[in-house]
C-alpha cells in the first residue's frame, strides 16, 4: 500500500514536470520571496519538496502561502494531486458528459433549472419564439468550463435577430438561456451578475455530505461572478452566513463590496436550507459521479440550479483569509468522506 502510493506520488511529480511552465514557476519563486523575505534557492527547493510530499504544483504553493505553513499544516490541504485522487475515486469518466454538456446537463436536471432554454441547432424558428418570449438571454456555449464566452444579451426592437442568430452560431454560444433574476437580496451584494453558491458535496453509498460552501460574487462589468474572470469568492457558515471577508485572484481583499459597497462578512445567504436540500436531491441523479461542485443561484422563489462540474475547483478551498487559527485544510473533511480516514 505504502509502495503504492509512492509510485502514485512520483507519476504525479513526473507528470507535472513534463507540464511545467518554466517562466510560471520561477515566476512564482520571485513573488513568493519578495512576499516572505526568504532566499529564491530555498523556496525553489521547497516547492520541489513539497511537490513530493503533498502532490502540489508551484501554483498551490504560492496561493496557500506553504512558505507559511508547517509540515503538519501542510498535510491538511487538497492539492492538485489530491484532488485528482478524490476525482479518480469518486467519479466515473463514463458519466462525465452529462456535466460536460450543458444542454444534456439542463435536460437531466431540467426540474431544478428554473429557466427556459433553447439548443440552437438549426432551428431559427424556435430561436425566434423563444427571443419573443425572453428579452434578456444568456448565451454559451455547451462545452466550456470557467464562465469562457458567456455572454449576456438585451433583445431590443432595433435588433436583427437573424444577424444575431449566425453571430451565435458562428462563435459556437449555442445554448441560449432564459436569464436569471436573482433574489432582491442577493442583489444587494452586487446586481450585474448573478451571485452564485458554489457547494462541494459527495455522495456515497446512498449517502449525501456537504464538504465545502462557498459564494462566488461579481465585480465590475462581467456578467459571470466566476473566479477565473474577476470575481471575488467567500466561504459560507452550515447557517448560510457569509463568515469572512472575499478574495479575488489577484489577492485581492474585500470587507466590502467596491461597487454596491455591501458588507461581506455576515451577509445572510436567503434560502439556504432550501439550497442544501436541493443539492442532497440532485447529488443522486448521477451517482456514478459522486464528487461535485454545484453552483446555485438564489432567486425570490428560491433557489436554482446553474450547473455542476464533476472537477470542482479546489483552488477556493483554502485561501489564506478564510483559515481557522490553527491555518489547516479541508483534507481531512474530504479524506473522511471518500476514503473513510479520521
Amino acid at each position: 500500500m505504502i509502495l503504492g502510493e509512492i509510485m502514485n506520488k512520483i507519476k504525479y511529480y513526473i507528470g507535472r514536470l513534463f507540464n511545467l511552465s518554466f517562466k510560471e514557476f520561477f515566476k512564482t519563486i520571485k513573488i513568493v520571496s519578495e512576499r516572505s523575505g526568504k532566499n529564491k534557492i530555498i523556496i525553489f527547493f521547497d516547492i520541489i519538496i513539497c511537490s513530493l510530499k503533498y502532490q502540489s504544483g508551484y501554483v498551490d504553493y504560492r496561493i496557500f502561502y506553504f512558505e507559511e505553513l508547517s509540515s503538519k499544516q501542510r498535510k491538511t490541504f487538497v492539492t492538485r494531486g489530491i484532488n485528482n485522487s478524490y476525482i479518480k475515486a469518486m467519479n466515473d469518466p463514463k458519466y462525465f458528459d452529462s456535466f460536460n454538456n450543458k444542454v444534456k446537463f439542463n435536460k437531466i436536471f431540467s426540474k431544478y433549472i428554473g429557466r427556459d432554454y433553447v439548443y440552437l441547432d438549426n432551428n431559427y424558428e424556435e430561436f425566434l419564439s423563444f427571443v419573443k418570449k425572453h428579452k434578456t438571454i444568456l448565451v454559451k456555449p455547451i462545452d466550456l468550463k470557467c464562465g469562457k464566452n458567456i455572454e449576456k444579451i438585451i433583445i431590443k426592437k432595433t435588433t436583427n435577430l437573424k444577424t444575431l442568430y449566425k453571430k451565435l452560431i458562428t462563435n459556437k454560444q449555442l445554448l441560449v438561456e432564459q436569464y436569471i433574476i436573482q433574489s432582491k437580496e442577493m442583489n444587494k451584494l452586487f446586481p450585474n451578475s448573478v451571485n452564485s453558491l458554489r457547494i462541494v458535496a459527495g455522495y456515497k453509498n446512498g449517502k449525501s455530505k456537504i464538504l465545502f460552501r462557498a459564494i462566488r460574487i461579481g465585480n465590475g462589468k462581467n456578467v459571470v461572478d466566476n473566479f477565473n474572470h474577476g470575481g471575488m469568492y467567500s466561504v459560507i457558515s452550515e447557517q448560510g452566513i457569509i463568515t469572512n471577508p472575499a478574495i479575488d485572484r489577484q489577492g485581492n481583499i474585500y470587507e466590502k463590496h467596491p461597487v454596491t459597497k455591501t458588507p461581506i462578512s455576515g451577509f445572510k445567504i436567503p434560502y439556504f436550507k432550501e439550497a442544501l436540500k436541493m443539492i442532497e436531491t440532485v447529488s443522486k441523479k448521477i451517482p456514478e459521479v459522486g464528487l461535485v461542485g454545484w453552483d446555485i443561484a438564489i432567486t425570490d422563489n428560491g433557489p436554482i440550479l446553474i450547473e455542476g462540474n464533476q472537477y470542482p475547483g479546489y483552488d477556493i478551498y483554502q485561501s489564506k483569509i478564510h483559515l481557522n487559527d490553527d491555518k489547516t485544510g479541508v483534507r481531512p473533511i474530504f479524506d473522511e468522506f471518500i476514503f473513510n480516514k479520521k
